[in-house]
């Protein structure tokens, strides 16, 4: 039985549907939760959910993640990024993706001996899933990724890709020292115009849009509904 806190929580996610990017990167950031669910379609809900559990397993229980958007994330210590303030628009720069750092690091470095560790370590989590699944999920974090144009060559590839850009240690490192990261070149991402796509889907006769009737607040108290209201509005 759902709560209410849960089906509120649906509630929210239906109407983030319809709000219109307000700056660059929410532009962005909707344009990498569409293409992760296409990216998706050839798995069902339980198993994404298995690929979230294993993935958190991997990064350890005080790093879990609510979903492989948000592993898979690369804005990650971008909190200063211009793009927050800026106008939605359709081209960003990102810090360069910790996988293809992993190709320039010095071998005998931390970041190398820890890269490693965590390729290894991924490698005994992704045991039970056979190929095909581990492929797909490598796509699944390309598309989170904006990794345009990017294509494994067997699983030994993507449990590589995986592992570099899910790991939670590299991640600290980055935290600690970005030195590698930012004298990596930068990615230059061309992506869909996501406020005019917005608009043609919200102007498209038919198109399914969530409604929400009386009745359907009805088990729920005042403060519940301001706690809801103030939620949307955060959200948006």
């Amino acid at each position: 039985m759902q709560t209410p806190a849960t089906e509120i929580d649906q509630m929210i996610v239906q109407l983030n549907e319809f709000i219109l990017p307000s700056s660059l990167m929410e532009s962005f950031d909707v344009y990498r939760e569409e293409s992760v669910k296409s990216a998706a379609r050839g798995f069902n809900d339980a198993q994404l959910s298995w690929f979230l559990d294993m993935l958190n397993r991997f990064r350890g229980p005080d790093d879990r993640k609510e979903s492989l958007v948000d592993i898979f994330d690369p804005g990650m210590y971008t909190c200063d990024h211009p793009a927050w303030e800026a106008a939605p628009g359709t081209r960003i720069e990102m810090p360069a993706l910790t996988s293809e750092v992993a190709r320039l690091a010095d071998r005998n470095s931390e970041f190398a001996e820890i890269a490693r560790a965590e390729i290894n370590e991924f490698r005994d989590h992704a045991e039970t899933y056979a190929d095909d699944e581990i492929l797909g999920l490598a796509h699944i974090a390309a598309a989170s990724l904006v990794d345009q144009g990017k294509t494994f060559h067997g699983r030994e590839e993507a449990i590589r890709y995986l592992a570099l850009n899910a790991s939670a240690v590299l991640e600290d490192l980055w935290a600690t020292d970005d030195t590698l990261w930012t004298n990596f070149p930068v990615r230059q991402i061309q992506f869909d115009d996501m406020v005019a796509k917005r608009k043609a889907e919200l102007l498209t006769p038919g198109a399914a849009r969530p409604t929400f009737q009386e009745k359907d607040f009805a088990c729920y108290t005042e403060d519940e509904i301001r706690a809801f209201t103030f939620m949307f509005a955060s959200s948006s």
